[in-house]
């Protein structure tokens, strides 16, 4: 998007309000480090959710929802981290302080992320069904069943998760908190929640009707809505560009995210501890990356093109020193509850490397991506954020493995 704010203006008003060092540590200690936590303990949730939900009926039926599970949860969960940062990118800008403006910009986020909601729900639906493949006098009937469950999962729970990124803009905006720091590790631990909670529920009702119309019903239906909220978006100039723009990032990150599903498939058996931290090393590598990745968009789109160097670059170790603590609470957490871990030093020295190693790629991959996208005319809110989780997913997974693979 097009923001017409002269650039001697944007540099003398970010000239006025340069935090020093302290004010930078204490802002990001006491916001990003809080939805961090919030973000480990949604992490252990989704995985206890994921592990109940996998068991139900409905998954012992349709096998092919467990082809599902691990796309829609990677695809849903981009276009959510990517209106996350639109939204902070504009609270920053100011939009937020004029009303009228604010509820137009919610809205016809929204409506995009609606949009963009049925075209994943359709796409995993489809790829489940192909993937998922068994018998061919099944194929009408269960293709039917996934597409119902892929679009009702993914528009029921980005409507939910939409309402609460605006939310949390909003709410943070107005209370002098900055969205950039807490709206992507919200968006990324609830997202994952909500999606797998819904995906219980909408498969265990499709699949006990999946012999009626009513699964056919539902896909009609909500592809009815994308319908009509295609024509509105289209009508809409300011996020008409949106709808082609993104795309590409998003299939990085779901083919990344399935190498990394694969691998920690082939050393769960050899290294059963290993599953559990999965979801934790990557998930809170990544949104440190898409938090800096945020705040690095906001910057670019406030000066058109510059960057204040020293405060990124202090942003960055900041970033880089809360994930330890962070990581290293877990891994106590985990021990307390689960003895049988023992965790010696060398783990703990080699987990640690890890995941410095991690956080640092996902921070200089949020910096250089964004750089790049912006030099070469793209908005980094529409494309960062599926390169960082992407390859943030498979660069943890293999670290980790290669931790195991060292220490045992």
């Amino acid at each position: 998007e097009t923001y017409d704010v002269p650039v001697e203006d944007a540099v003398s008003e970010i000239s006025q309000r340069l935090k020093s060092s302290r004010e930078i540590i204490q802002e990001l200690t006491i916001e990003v480090m809080p939805a961090l936590l919030v973000s480990v303990a949604g992490s252990v949730f989704a995985g206890y959710v994921l592990g109940r939900i996998q068991e139900s009926r409905a998954f012992e039926q349709l096998p092919a929802l467990f082809i599902m599970v691990a796309v829609l949860l990677n695809l849903k969960s981009n276009i959510e981290l990517n209106m996350s940062t639109r939204l902070s990118t504009l609270a920053n800008l100011g939009v937020f302080s004029m009303r009228a403006e604010g509820i137009n910009a919610l809205r016809s986020n929204m409506e995009l992320l609606l949009l963009q909601s049925t075209i994943v729900g359709t796409s995993v639906g489809l790829i489940a069904s192909v993937l998922g493949f068994s018998k061919w006098s099944a194929l009408i009937k269960e293709t039917g069943v996934l597409l119902g469950i892929g679009l009702g999962c993914s528009v029921i729970g980005s409507a939910v998760i939409g309402v609460l990124i605006s939310a949390t803009v909003v709410t943070s905006h107005k209370f002098g908190v900055d969205p950039d720091n807490i709206g992507t590790p919200i968006a990324s631990s609830f997202g994952d929640m909500s999606t797998l909670l819904i995906l219980g529920m909408v498969s265990t009702v499709l699949v006990a009707v999946m012999d009626t119309l009513w699964p056919a019903a539902a896909v009609v239906g909500f592809l009815t809505l994308g319908g009509f909220l295609l024509r509105v978006v289209r009508a809409n100039h300011q996020m008409a560009h949106h709808i082609s723009e993104g795309w590409l990032p998003l299939v990085y990150a779901a083919v990344t995210s399935s190498i990394a599903g694969v691998i920690v498939e082939r050393c769960a058996e050899r290294f059963p501890g290993m599953p559990p931290l999965v979801p934790v090393v990557n998930g809170i590598g990544g949104n440190i990356g898409t938090v800096f990745a945020s705040r690095m968009s906001t910057s670019l789109h406030r000066l058109h093109g510059r960057y204040i160097a020293d405060e990124h670059n202090l942003v960055m170790l900041i970033l880089l020193l809360i994930n330890i603590p962070i990581q290293m609470g877990f891994l106590s957490m985990r021990q307390y509850f689960d003895p049988a871990l023992q965790l010696n030093l060398g783990f703990l020295l080699a987990y640690t490397l890890a995941t410095v190693v991690h956080g640092l790629a996902m921070l200089l991959i949020g910096k250089f991506a964004c750089k790049y996208l912006w030099a070469r005319g793209y908005d980094p809110d529409d494309y960062v954020n599926p390169f960082i989780t992407g390859t943030g997913d498979m660069l943890g997974t293999i670290l980790l493995a290669l931790v195991f693979l060292v220490v045992f």
